[in-house]
């Protein structure tokens, strides 16, 4: 028998605020204007997200323990020297910094579009996160449908097969005891089959209110 008991909902926080700071370095000698962030998931799905997500804004390649874009365009302006991000597992997040070596002129418009660059991406990785989600519960809700409709169907070809069985009962009286083995098994896969419904509803009711929940948690995160 189908069975979503086991089904549970994630419970979490309600909204996702991206927190980027500033952190400074030095690279091959120059001050890099960087910014990074923290994100609750292993170095290695960050890493590959980071991979995707700049190859979108221009090409790339891999540098020591840096991606670099040569004269990236960032927040609409195309800056001269080179895009660094790197990936770093920290204690319990992974840590993601991205910066460039501060031309003269540009500190202060360098200053926003690295923060808000940093800030996009975190941004972009827990909306896609929590679409994954999202796509995860419809499906499963889409599952449980299919088999509330398969129930419902059971169910009524079950109901007729049992008044068919009434009516041979009243005709066949020289085979009651064989008839009447048959209404007693019939009637058991109903009794079980209306417990499936009920545990069924539950379970899509669960689902639903996962899909609302994961939705909130979208529109939530800035």
């Amino acid at each position: 028998m189908f069975s979503l008991l086991a089904w549970s909902l994630p419970f979490g926080g309600h909204s996702q605020s991206i927190q980027v700071k500033k952190e400074p370095s030095t690279i091959n000698s120059r001050n890099t204007i960087g910014y990074q962030t923290e994100i609750l998931a292993s170095e290695e799905e960050v890493r590959n997200y980071l991979s995707k997500y700049l190859k979108a804004l221009g090409k790339t390649k891999q540098s020591g323990d840096y991606t670099t874009m040569a004269e990236p365009l960032v927040g609409g302006r195309k800056y001269t020297t080179t895009l660094y991000a790197a990936v770093k597992q920290l204690e319990k997040t992974t840590a993601v910094w991205m910066g460039m070596p501060s031309e003269s002129g540009e500190e202060s418009a360098a200053d926003r579009d690295i923060e808000k660059l940093v800030h996009d991406f975190a941004v972009a990785y827990h909306r896609d996160k929590i679409q994954l989600q999202i796509d995860e519960s419809l499906r499963a809700l889409q599952a449980v449908e299919r088999q509330q409709t398969r129930l419902v169907n059971q169910n009524k070809d079950l109901n007729i097969r049992i008044e068919n069985n009434k009516r041979q009962k009243i005709e066949l009286e020289k085979s009651l005891l064989n008839n009447r083995m048959e209404f007693m098994e019939l009637t058991g896969k109903l009794v079980a089959n209306t417990k499936a419904q009920d545990s069924v509803a539950i379970a899509t009711e669960q689902i639903k209110k996962a899909v609302e929940i994961h939705q909130e948690r979208q529109k939530s995160v800035n």
